[in-house]
């Protein structure tokens, strides 16, 4: 991908450069504010805004994300199955197809692990003899159980989003790519409201960017007399032992019936942290899940024990604090690794 940099004083007129200069494929990959030049530093607190943007290559390889052919590399990885399963202290069942015990390995929790080997073992009487095969079993049974997000609403009435979450998962992040993504991808406009709840909201970079894509936030909430195609609504974190906060969290929902609420939870957590929050917060029936820090966490087979443990949607996958940086609808495939070993 050719990447180019645009800098520009307002998020419209560079959305148009790209536009002019890339075409309508053009991709936003970050967005930021430059300092002021110079000695406007003095009475001008920011400057312009610089994007980088590029336009993916029609040739390029398959995207990472996508399994590759695996060939001679699950044949040589085969023999690593059982001793990767001791290493991680796994106690695999003989009965295990070598793919599933490998998967056990990697994190899938043994429960889950037994879960998907009943599953299969009702649909084949013997494990495939090409290990190549098997995976075409087992990644096809493992996406039967996956819960895909439901298409957002579409038409002219605005949509609100809110997010809620435990603090430090990411949920103003969050919210900044979506935002960006709208705004300078989609040339939809917006709406941000940075509410407090038990406990202040002091996400100030929330405020600083959407002043700088032209994006009205405020901080009280007040039934806006303008609609915006999108609206988002931001809370602080909310500790999961904090009665005061939950009693509070729980009124600004009720005051919101339309507003469609999406869980935020850090993929870098332990599957037992990821299963308690999800469990916690599902008392306030979240529409569906969002997954950050991603970047952080190598080994993507532990959240299926998500999918497989609970009765949650994914609606997003989120890596890295770039802004929009990785933001995508969240897959099956995307929660397998890349490679063996990985």
């Amino acid at each position: 991908m050719r990447v180019v940099r645009f800098v520009s004083e307002t998020a419209a007129s560079a959305l148009a450069r790209i536009h002019d200069q890339l075409g309508p494929e053009a991709v936003v990959l970050s967005v930021r504010r430059l300092p002021a030049p110079g000695m406007a530093r003095l009475w001008q607190r920011n400057g312009p805004m610089e994007i980088l943007a590029g336009v993916p290559d029609k040739t390029s390889s398959p995207p990472a994300e996508e399994w590759p052919a695996l060939g001679e590399s699950w044949k040589d990885a085969s023999a690593e199955f059982t001793d990767g399963a001791a290493a991680a202290g796994v106690a695999s069942s003989p009965d295990r197809w070598p793919s599933v015990a490998w998967l056990e390995a990697m994190g899938l929790l043994p429960t889950q692990a037994d879960r998907l080997q009943n599953f299969l073992a009702t649909r084949h009487s013997a494990a495939p003899a090409s290990l190549d095969a098997e995976w075409t079993a087992v990644s096809a049974a493992l996406e039967g159980f996956w819960s895909a997000a439901p298409p957002l609403p579409a038409g002219p009435a605005p949509q609100t989003h809110v997010f809620i979450g435990p603090p430090g998962s990411g949920k103003s992040t969050v919210l900044c790519k979506w935002l960006t993504l709208a705004v300078l991808t989609q040339q939809r406009s917006a709406r941000v409201w940075r509410l407090d709840n038990d406990t202040a909201n002091t996400a100030e970079f929330l405020t600083v960017h959407c002043e700088m894509l032209g994006a009205p936030v405020e901080r009280f909430w007040s039934e806006p007399k303008a609609h915006a195609d999108l609206q988002f609504i931001d809370f602080p974190g909310t500790e999961t032992d904090d009665p005061r906060a939950w009693a509070a969290l729980r009124r600004q929902l009720a005051s919101l019936p339309s507003a469609q609420v999406h869980l935020v939870l850090n993929a870098a957590y332990e599957t037992d942290a990821l299963l308690a929050q999800w469990r916690m917060f599902a008392a306030l029936k979240p529409a569906d899940l969002i997954l950050t820090h991603l970047d952080e966490e190598m080994r993507r087979v532990k959240l299926w024990n998500l999918v497989l443990g609970t009765n949650c949607t994914m609606r997003f996958l989120s890596a890295g604090q770039k802004i929009p940086g990785e933001f995508q609808a969240a897959a099956p495939h995307l929660l397998f690794p890349s490679q063996i070993g990985q």
